[in-house]
């Protein structure tokens, strides 16, 4: 029979689980707001506003190549992308999952390359919102599937992916041990795992700390031996690591001359005050590798 004590213990389990649901639910809502510290993230539609400057008009169909000039958020765009593919040996029909998605760039680029299966799991809403957009509007909707979500919340089969890819996104992420064992989980044994991220360098820089970390959202900034020990220590084998800190400080320079040198085109499509915001990122990202406060790695390891 169903007493009240049994009624007593229901509500208790109920109260829990809501509980839980409601503390995942204040993280995420306290990521999404704090990640728009980060001045690379203030406007998600921008991108709409390139199209529209190649003469692609809102809704019309996409050749996805003629995205690959700007929806790539990390370093190197698509050259690196494509040394993922590479690396990994990736193929039709792929289960594969990209940590940090933003725009979807790399999903779509590996989609339409190889042909693979890929989940394109991002935090901010609207940086997803417009990925949905772009890749319905390439035609590549039935192999690059869109997740809004934070990936420590991430609910999939353990054992699931071929691969899993990451760039520049992990480092954002809290507690680095438990992102690294849900990686290790979602991934098929013999699976492998590309991430290119950044890293801390030196401690003992002369830089403001509190700001560098608003400024990046680094919540998990790690030494690279750091970051190696955490995906040993959750049982993965390192297959590479390899130091891109000197590549990309020259990377972050030149894109920051770059820039500058197009103030007046940036402006004229997309306003001052985006123009500012971005601005401010590109300069400070440049600082941070010149003081040695930050490094970068390619990790590449296998399960």
């Amino acid at each position: 029979m169903f007493t009240n004590l049994n009624c007593f213990w229901l509500l208790l389990m109920l109260l829990s689980i809501f509980e839980t649901i409601l503390k995942q639910s204040e993280t995420t809502l306290a990521a999404l707001k704090n990640i728009k510290t980060m001045k690379l993230y203030p406007e998600a539609k921008r991108i709409f506003r390139e199209l529209d400057n190649l003469g692609v008009k809102e809704n019309e169909a996409i050749d996805v190549k003629s995205l690959f000039a700007f929806d790539q958020l990390h370093y190197h765009g698509i050259q690196s992308v494509q040394a993922c593919i590479n690396a990994l040996n990736l193929k039709r029909g792929d289960k594969l999952l990209e940590i940090g998605s933003g725009w979807g760039g790399p999903s779509r680029y590996i989609a339409h390359m190889v042909g693979a299966n890929v989940e394109a799991l991002e935090l901010q809403k609207d940086y997803h919102n417009v990925g949905c957009s772009l890749t319905e509007r390439c035609g590549l909707a039935d192999r690059v599937a869109h997740v809004c979500t934070d990936f420590l919340t991430y609910e999939n089969k353990s054992n699931h992916f071929n691969n899993i890819v990451s760039w520049l996104a992990l480092y954002h992420i809290p507690n680095r041990q438990k992102s690294c064992l849900r990686i290790f989980e979602l991934l098929k044994p013999g699976g492998r795992v590309f991430i290119e991220d950044l890293t801390l360098m030196n401690r003992n820089a002369n830089v403001n700390w509190a700001l560098l970390k608003s400024d990046l959202f680094a919540n998990s900034l790690i030494s690279i031996d750091d970051y190696k020990s955490c995906f040993e220590n959750v049982g993965f084998k390192i297959d590479v690591c390899e130091d891109m800190t000197i590549d990309w400080s020259e990377f972050t320079r030149n894109r920051y001359s770059n820039f500058l040198e197009r103030k007046n085109e940036f402006i004229n499509l997309h306003g001052k005050e985006l123009f500012d915001q971005m601005e401010y990122f590109y300069m400070k990202i440049v600082e941070y590798f010149n003081m040695k406060a930050i490094g970068g790695l390619r990790l590449i390891c296998s399960k």
